[in-house]
């Protein structure tokens, strides 16, 4: 874990810029994609209230002139007022999903902040890991003896998992966490 923040400090302290953008750059794109499926199912839901009302009304009128019996009004009636509540709450959902996508700039500068004050610390502490961290995927175990392998996606708050060019950090990282046990941090092999 502390390689990884090792390579986002690293990454924004070498060049600011391209950190900014490639933040910018994926939130935009995912925001992008999950906006317009929000914004197509929102069209959608507004469009069925609208038909609901209007069959609501047509039922209404053709009970009143007797072309519909008492107890079929009672029933349609029912399932027209329950479909419209279930489309006014997913109405209220999808706006505030889109309003939520709204406010990524706003992410990307929460979580260039965040990686400074790791840059800042001295130890890693479970507040700043909360702030910086949603999850982490971990893979099984691949091969036998030194030549495990084991893949960890990192899964950052705001703009999920972050793909670098190699170029701002060095080659692998390699640290002995125990006696006789030595992890190799390869930042590619998330490619796989």
């Amino acid at each position: 874990m502390r390689l990884e923040l090792r390579r986002l400090s690293a990454f924004l302290n070498a060049d600011e810029q391209s950190f900014a953008e490639l933040l910018a750059k994926k939130t935009q794109k995912e925001a992008k994609a999950e906006q317009a499926v929000f914004s197509e199912e929102l069209r959608k839901a507004q469009q069925r209230l609208e038909t609901v009302g209007n069959l609501y009304e047509k039922l209404y009128e053709d009970n009143a002139i007797g072309k519909v019996t008492d107890e079929w009004f009672d029933h349609m009636s029912m399932k027209y007022q329950t479909e419209r509540l279930e489309l006014k709450e997913r109405i209220s959902s999808l706006e505030a999903k889109l309003k939520k996508l709204q406010t990524t700039e706003k992410n990307n500068d929460f979580f260039i902040k965040a990686v400074r004050r790791f840059m800042e610390m001295d130890t890693l502490t479970a507040p700043l890991l909360k702030e910086l961290i949603s999850r982490i995927d971990v893979s099984e175990v691949q091969g036998k003896g030194k030549n495990r392998i084991q893949h960890i996606a990192v899964h950052y708050r705001f703009v999920g998992y972050l793909e670098m060019e190699q170029d701002y950090f060095e080659k692998n990282i390699k640290q002995d966490t125990r006696q006789g046990v030595a992890v190799e941090y390869v930042p590619q092999a998330a490619r796989e």
